[in-house]
């Protein structure tokens, strides 16, 4: 009976060993590079990368790494893959290896910001501007920043810690690419759309009086993320609801909830019903990820 116990124990020991190398076997070894990729939404200085397809989206991604920065490219090869992530960006997520938590990443989003915006950003990395720098960036009004800004609990509060500090932002270039046409009006849908690239830069080290985000050797678990409702979509959406309301409370005093009919009032498609098919995707998927020994 003793010796059915060791070897149950013994078993139970190599399984979990053979389950554990397993898993370390599959996690995404990045590629190890040996000079800076050049951000700009282009795919051709990628070759040799290890591409992976999310079928779900219909997206390529593949990761490099230089001694100072993650890289990250997306390529969308449909429509629906990319849902709107041009208007609501990317998420991206570092968490602890067999996690999913989100509290350290940045959410990547094309923002137009004013000049006093664009003085105060650059001064809270640390930047220090002088008078005559200042006056340059007032002569023009806006500013796109292509930036990840800093999400989850964690991180805002590391950052928080070393406020004034200098700090290097993630950044990101996106680029669409469409086929030429010819003349003649754009048929809804058919807007040409060949594919999406995105392209990312995440500092492994954000700032030196913070612990690195990624380290060499040292696995980690990798989300991403995007799609679904934008902030202007779901304002829409509530707009639509409150009107469709106010007339139906104006036509009948009974709510009518399902709205079959657009006589009926309520929320019907002519008055913001949500059509759950034609909603934007949402997408989320999550991997282990290794950066190989330069």
């Amino acid at each position: 009976m003793k010796k059915r116990a060791i070897a149950s124990a013994l078993f139970l020991l190599l399984l979990g060993l053979f389950i554990s190398t397993g898993a370390q076997e599959q996690a995404y070894r990045s590629q190890a590079l040996t000079a800076p990729k050049q951000m700009d939404g282009q795919e051709n200085d990628w070759e040799g990368a290890n591409f992976v397809n999310f079928k779900k989206a219909g997206v390529d991604y593949a990761l490099a790494h230089d001694s100072e920065h993650l890289y990250l490219i997306l390529v969308f090869k449909n429509r629906d893959g990319l849902s709107t992530a041009e208007e609501g960006g990317v998420f991206i997520y570092l968490s602890q290896p067999g996690k999913k938590s989100k509290d350290f990443g940045y959410h990547f989003v094309r923002k137009m910001v004013s000049a006093e915006e664009a003085i105060a950003r650059l001064e809270s990395y640390g930047e220090s501007l002088t008078e005559e720098r200042k006056a340059q960036i007032r002569e023009r009004k806006m500013f796109a920043f292509y930036e990840g800004e800093p999400v989850g609990k964690k991180f805002k509060a590391d950052l928080q810690r070393i406020k004034g500090q200098r700090f290097e932002p993630a950044v990101f270039r996106a680029r669409l690419e469409r086929a030429k046409r010819g003349p003649g009006p754009v048929v809804q849908g058919q807007d040409g759309f060949q594919k999406a690239v995105f392209e990312f830069r995440i500092p492994l080290r954000p700032s030196p009086a913070l612990p690195a985000l990624l380290e060499p050797g040292k696995p980690i678990n990798l989300g991403i993320e995007w799609g679904g409702l934008t902030e202007e979509m779901k304002k829409e959406i509530m707009a639509k609801r409150a009107a469709a309301a106010t007339r139906a409370t104006a036509t009948d005093s009974r709510m009518v909830v399902s709205g079959d009919e657009p006589s009926e009032g309520g929320f019907d498609r002519g008055g913001g019903e949500l059509d759950m098919k034609n909603l934007p995707k949402k997408f989320s998927f999550w991997f282990s990820l290794q950066l190989t020994h330069q």
